[in-house]
């Protein structure tokens, strides 16, 4: 009686056809920059002021607050303007636009009362003056934030 003898290839990789395996991590690599950018851009984008100094964020629960002015605002916003309007600004909390400061309060409460190690950090942009700010701040204040930041991009 006569045995087989099956030999193994030489090297086992040379069996392997990796192309699909590269095929897909290239795929996830993509997927996954493009969320990374996607998660980091809530909510309008505002050009915030420069900055030389200061510490990056180290809370672990965040809520974004954007302040961004109106694009069709006139320098004089009418009288009769109501809520963020009147200030000719806009303002979302995580995404979401808030009609006032009520709104506003109501959000950053309620979040508070979900993780209350919340820390708010509000990007308004570089275009703004203090007196349009001023109200948000207030507002994230009297929501019972602890811990209000201002956002700025680093310069060298």
């Amino acid at each position: 009686m006569r045995r087989r003898i099956v030999q193994p290839p030489a090297s086992s990789l040379e069996s392997i056809n990796v192309t699909p395996l590269i095929d897909v991590v290239m795929c996830l690599i993509i997927f996954f920059l493009i969320v990374g950018k996607l998660s980091t851009d809530r909510g309008l984008a505002v050009r915030l002021p420069p900055s030389a100094r200061g510490a990056e964020e180290a809370s672990p629960v965040v809520m974004i607050v954007t302040v961004a002015k109106l694009a069709d605002a006139p320098e004089r916003v009418a009288e009769g303007a109501e809520g963020w309007k009147s200030l000719g600004i806009t303002v979302q909390a995580d995404g979401e636009p808030m009609a006032d400061s009520k709104a506003l309060e109501a959000a950053i409460r309620g979040r508070i009362l979900a993780a209350p190690l919340t820390s708010i950090q509000v990007r308004a942009d570089r275009a703004l003056n203090f007196g349009n700010v001023e109200p948000v701040l207030r507002a994230c204040g009297q929501g019972g934030a602890k811990s209000v930041r201002l956002a700025t991009e680093r310069t060298p």
